[in-house]
């Protein structure tokens, strides 16, 4: 996987078809961790926790809230897209997070949604995750 690429986690689609996420008005949040976090899409990561999260100045635990969230559908491509805005951190401090943690931080269970593979530094400056130009997730 290079880095960038994003994984959805398998539980999500369980949990689309249970409706247990609201993709527009539960509160999703992207997360930090470093290299000894271990990602498998079908594995016991089902679950937000914050063993293995970065530490560092201006990131506060449990990541940072997304906003601009949408759902459009695309009739003459024939699928459906969940969007929002990038995820910055101003000033992160000093860190090397290897990777990033989508998760909805409404449910109780705070379900992990999906995973993407960092391999660029923090080096006090601001922090930016850039979302596709096709959306966080596009369902064809």
């Amino acid at each position: 996987m290079a880095e960038g690429d994003a994984v959805i986690a398998n539980n999500l689609k369980e949990q689309l078809l249970k409706k247990t996420m609201d993709f527009v008005n539960d509160s999703f949040k992207m997360a930090l961790f470093t290299a000894t976090y271990t990602w498998t899409p079908d594995g016991a990561d089902l679950a937000y926790s914050a063993t293995n999260e970065i530490s560092a100045a201006n990131y506060t635990a449990g990541g940072k809230l997304l906003t601009g969230l949408a759902v459009t559908q695309d009739d003459a491509l024939d699928l459906a897209k969940w969007d929002g805005n990038d995820v910055s951190w101003t000033a992160l401090g000093a860190a090397s997070p290897r990777h990033a943690i989508l998760y909805d931080d409404t449910t109780a269970t705070k379900w992990v949604v999906g995973h993407w593979e960092l391999a660029t530094d923090s080096n006090g400056g601001d922090y930016t995750l850039q979302f596709n130009t096709a959306g966080i997730m596009t369902v064809s």
